[in-house]
């Protein structure tokens, strides 16, 4: 990214919600983002926070005024609502939906951008990471169920494991093409929004769910959707809601899905996700990676 006149201008939005430490350990690193100078604008979209984190965003907004938008909402709307918030103020060419309990490396973004750059087609990247879901390496579950959330090496830093990541992906043979991504950082062509709409947020007030329609919609409106095996990004996973609740949104989240889209294409969906073998590949890679460095 050295040659700033052909870059297109990327905004990066994390919608936040309390959690501050985790909102701390976020905007540190995307701060760091290598990036050409005025090409890159962090929109923090705070949703209802209390009082702490709300004077947190506050200082940094004010200290970084060139780098920073900050947009306040009084009473929390959901996540949904605030992703919408944070997409309609993005005026870049591209924008980048980036969960706050996520730590980046200094060169994600530059990583991601690359597969728009090299693919007109493509309307969403996503990158893989310690813990989002299909996308996640190099463990995709637990042993006693459910998805796995991959501790980093003792020792190591995000920028350590996006080097490894990056390293491994140089044994797979493509970008994987899929019908789904995590929505935990999601990078959009903007020009997409223009042809399929916002998030549903009338369908999945509060996630679950949300980035799976707006990847269904982008594939039906011919966008393609990319992993970008060979970016790293950390996912804390913070807990927005218990697990009662959670699973509660997962179900309703479940039920629009199969309402908007049909339970015969979500169905195909996951299992193209299950059986993709490049994600597969990646996941090897990096566990036999792993081993090496630990040997």
């Amino acid at each position: 990214m050295k040659d700033s006149s052909s870059h297109p201008d990327i905004d990066v939005v994390i919608c936040v919600h309390n959690a501050l430490e985790h909102v701390k350990d976020c905007f540190e690193s995307a701060v760091k983002t290598e990036c050409p100078a005025g090409k890159l604008r962090i929109i923090l979209v705070d949703d209802g926070s209390d009082t702490p984190t709300q004077t947190y965003l506050q200082g940094v907004a004010k200290q970084n005024p060139e780098l920073v938008t900050l947009i306040r909402r009084d009473i929390a709307g959901g996540y949904t609502v605030a992703a919408n918030t944070g997409l309609k103020e993005s005026r870049g060419d591209f924008c980048l939906m980036l969960n706050s309990d996520t730590i980046v490396p200094a060169r994600w973004l530059e990583k991601m951008y690359a597969v728009f750059r090299d693919r007109p087609d493509v309307g969403i990247v996503g990158p893989l990471s310690n813990a989002a879901s299909w996308q996640s390496v190099p463990d995709l579950s637990n042993p006693g169920g459910g998805w796995a959330i991959n501790e980093l090496p003792q020792g190591w830093t995000v920028d350590d494991m996006d080097a490894l990541v990056e390293h491994s992906a140089r044994k797979v043979p493509v970008y994987p093409r899929v019908p789904l991504l995590n929505g935990f950082c999601f990078m959009i062509r903007k020009s997409l929004c223009d042809v399929i709409g916002y998030m549903d947020e009338e369908g999945f007030p509060r996630g679950f769910g949300e980035e799976d329609d707006f990847c269904m919609r982008a594939a039906s409106a011919g966008f393609g959707i990319v992993v970008a095996i060979d970016t790293y990004v950390f996912h804390a996973k913070s807990k927005s809601y218990g697990s009662t609740k959670r699973n509660e949104l997962s179900q309703k989240g479940q039920v629009m899905l199969k309402k908007k889209h049909s339970e015969a294409r979500l169905k195909r969906a996951v299992e193209t996700m299950k059986k993709n073998p490049y994600l597969a590949m990646m996941r090897e890679q990096v566990g036999l990676s792993l081993m090496e460095k630990s040997a």
